[in-house]
């Protein structure tokens, strides 16, 4: 993999692009005239980060693209703001105030959901695994321009932390969060889904553990949830009980408030 940017790049976007090589810690190729199709010939690398003036974008040589867009966390948004219900929302309980562990990042959805629900007195952590998704999703979340101010302010306010859960989570002392949640890949929704088909070749696909889910019981002061698909057996395998369905997916939930204090 390497760093370059658009053509004709204005300095700024230079400075990005060195200092997303450095965090990635992959070459940063100027890119002068050349297409990007010469530049994987040329270098050998077959995956590229492109700094453009609009976005920052990951793409391989098989013309499969990934860049962030809060996407569908606008319209859930819009629908909590105006009165209505979010099923992650609904399933954790999730309220004002909250501090919200994401082990999950992804394309950021969830964890911008929780952060809009959490409000300016809560906390969202966002703990992302691929360094490629966590540096492009983080930086749009800081950089990514909209007209609403909530929206806006939610994305601000997510925390991204490179790291893997199953790492992360044993290093947090007892009763650090109020939610945490998981929605690991899972294959038919990113079939069906053309910003999950993207975002695959990058994903983590190792399945949630039971030790981490333990683990996650344990940290957590109210709920631990995890989103899968419709029907998934894995509700069942690591003790989840179903609490909302949507059309192509579902959450399950474990409540640790009572049982642990």
């Amino acid at each position: 993999m390497f760093v370059t940017t658009s053509y004709h790049p204005q300095p700024e976007r230079e400075r990005i692009a060195k200092k997303l090589a450095e965090r990635l810690s992959v070459p940063c190729v100027p890119r002068e005239r050349k297409t990007l199709k010469q530049l994987f010939a040329e270098t050998g690398f077959t995956q590229a980060v492109v700094v453009s003036q609009g976005e920052i974008r990951w793409e391989d040589r098989e013309g499969r693209r990934f860049f962030f867009h809060p996407s569908m966390s606008a319209v859930r948004v819009k629908r909590l703001r105006s009165g209505g219900s979010d099923p992650l929302v609904e399933s954790s309980g999730m309220r004002r105030g909250d501090e919200v562990l994401d082990c999950t990042l992804g394309m950021g959805a969830d964890a911008i959901v929780a952060s809009f629900a959490a409000g300016p007195e809560g906390r969202v952590v966002a703990l992302e695994s691929q360094p490629v998704i966590a540096a492009l999703v983080e930086h749009g979340l800081r950089t990514y321009s909209t007209d609403r101010a909530d929206l806006t302010e939610a994305m601000r306010s997510v925390e991204v932390v490179c790291a893997d859960y199953r790492d992360y989570l044993p290093r947090l002392p007892d009763k650090s969060f109020d939610i945490v949640m998981f929605d690991p890949m899972f294959g038919e929704t990113v079939r069906e889904s053309s910003a999950m088909q993207a975002l695959r070749p990058l994903a983590n696909p190792e399945p949630l553990d039971p030790e981490s889910v333990k683990e996650a019981v344990r940290v957590a002061r109210r709920a631990v949830l995890l989103k899968e698909r419709r029907g998934s057996g894995e509700f069942a395998r690591l003790g989840f009980r179903v609490a909302k369905e949507a059309s192509k997916y579902a959450f399950g939930v474990i409540r640790v408030e009572g049982e642990n204090g």
